[in-house]
C-alpha cells in the first residue's frame, strides 16, 4: 500500500472522528447535558466541522479508488453537488445573524425544514460522482446516517422550543 493510500485513510479517520464528535454533541443535547450549553463547545464544534469538511474534500480529491463513469453520470453528480452547495449557502445566509427567538419559515425554509443538511447530503453524493471517487462515494453510507441523526435531533429541540413547529413540519419537506 502506497503513501497515497495511507494519507487517504488518515483523512478518512479524521472524518470518522469529526462526524462522531458532532453526533456526540447532539446526543448530549438530547440528554439535556449542561456540557453543551457553553459558547466554547459550540466554537469547538465549528472547528470540528471545518476539519470534517476539509478532510472530506481531501478524500474526494485524493481517493485512490476510482470509477469509470460516463460523462452524463459525472455531470449529473456535478449538478447535484452544485445544488447542494447552493442550498447550504442560501440557507446559511437566511439564518446568519438572526438573534430573534422566532422560527425561521421564510425563503428556503418555507419549503425545506433543513436545507443545510439536505445540501450536505447532496454534496456528499454528487461531488464524489463527479470526481469518480469510489470509496468516498461509498463512505456516504456512513456520513448520511449521521446527518439524518443531526436533523432528527434538531427537530426534537425545535419542537420543544416552538409550539407551532409541528404545524410547520406538515407544510414542509425534509
Amino acid at each position: 500500500m502506497g503513501l497515497e493510500y495511507i494519507i487517504f485513510y488518515i483523512f478518512f479517520g479524521v472524518c470518522i472522528i469529526c462526524f462522531s464528535l458532532r453526533t456526540s454533541y447532539h446526543v448530549l443535547q438530547n440528554r439535556g447535558s449542561k456540557l453543551v450549553e457553553g459558547k466554547r463547545l459550540q466554537r469547538l464544534i465549528m472547528i470540528v466541522m471545518f476539519f470534517l469538511f476539509s478532510s472530506w474534500v481531501y478524500m474526494v480529491l485524493g481517493d485512490p479508488y476510482g470509477m469509470n463513469l460516463p460523462a452524463s453520470a459525472r455531470y449529473t453528480g456535478l449538478a447535484i453537488s452544485i445544488i447542494g452547495v447552493f442550498l447550504f449557502t442560501i440557507s446559511h445566509l437566511g439564518i446568519k445573524g438572526l438573534e430573534s427567538d422566532k422560527l425561521v419559515t421564510s425563503g428556503l425554509y418555507s419549503k425545506i425544514r433543513h436545507p443545510m443538511y439536505f445540501g450536505f447530503i447532496m454534496w456528499f453524493v454528487g461531488f464524489p460522482l463527479f470526481t469518480e471517487s469510489l470509496f468516498t462515494l461509498a463512505s456516504a453510507a456512513i456520513w448520511i446516517p449521521h446527518i439524518l441523526y443531526w436533523r432528527l435531533s434538531e427537530e426534537k429541540q425545535l419542537a420543544q422550543k416552538y409550539e407551532d413547529y409541528e404545524e410547520y413540519k406538515k407544510k414542509t419537506w425534509f
